[in-house]
């Protein structure tokens, strides 16, 4: 029960990556939160975890004020607060509305920025605490098709070094993870619709295979945990199978050739 007694936030957590770190902490003793746009879906998560929902709509300052306001009101503290949100709009650049960039941004760059801003002064009044941000390798490398993401991924990557920078004095530490190929519900989609081809994202990872959610997991817990990584700050974990090391350029073979 490593979190026993520990305060943990996680937005986008009603499925995927997010529910799964949620599932994780709970095992491990935390009081968790899980945070949501979807307040059905959120809920449902949170009561199979027997844990909490707020929900909270990254894109807008107030939602991220009234939200964290509403979890120090309750708990009295926050410990972790996890950046997970995340939504993906597979098309070219030519093809890209301004709305659906604008959509990327709000949620992945903007969205983690005003969670920050807010649970900043929250932990450094506690002199204590983590913020951790889901990244991608795609916030490293290019990708096609994939222009709004790439873009909020290579923001929030910097984020998490300004914040590392800013917040370390006061014993607040701030990392990232960068996962590669995992089978999110989000991949899962992206193969099934014909966006990407398993094989040509399979060619690109050394280890020749995807990553498993409980890998990508293991990795936040590692930095959460205070025992572990107490000197860890400014940090991005690449959990990605050798992806970002074997950086040469592989065509792929996909929606966007045709």
């Amino acid at each position: 029960m490593i979190f026993s007694g520990k305060v943990v936030c996680i937005t986008g957590a009603a499925r995927g990556i997010g529910f799964a770190l949620a599932k994780a902490f709970v095992s491990q003793g935390a009081e968790v939160i899980l945070t949501d746009i979807d307040e059905k879906s959120g809920i449902k998560s949170a009561t199979t975890l027997d844990a909490t929902f707020e929900k909270l709509d990254v894109r807008e300052h107030s939602s991220a004020q009234r939200a964290i306001s509403r979890i120090v009101r309750k708990f009295g503290r926050i410990d972790v607060w996890i950046n997970n949100a995340g939504i993906a709009n597979h098309k070219l650049v030519i093809d890209l509305g301004p709305e659906e960039w604008k959509e990327s941004i709000d949620v992945m760059l903007s969205g983690a920025f005003f969670c920050a801003n807010q649970i900043g002064p929250v932990m450094i009044e506690q002199e204590s605490g983590c913020l951790i941000n889901i990244g991608s390798v795609n916030g490293l490398l290019a990708q096609k098709g994939r222009a709004p993401y790439c873009s909020a991924k290579a923001g929030l990557i910097m984020l998490t070094k300004v914040l590392a920078s800013e917040w370390g004095q006061y014993g607040v530490r701030v990392n990232a993870v960068a996962p590669g190929i995992v089978k999110t519900d989000l991949a899962i989609d992206a193969i099934n619709s014909g966006i990407v081809n398993e094989q040509d994202y399979l060619g690109r990872v050394p280890m020749g295979r995807w990553g498993e959610l409980s890998e990508v997991v293991d990795s936040v817990l590692f930095l959460a945990n205070e025992e572990e990584s107490s000197f860890v700050n400014g940090e991005v974990l690449r959990v990605d199978g050798g992806w970002a090391a074997y950086h040469l350029f592989h065509p792929f073979e996909d929606a966007f050739n045709a």
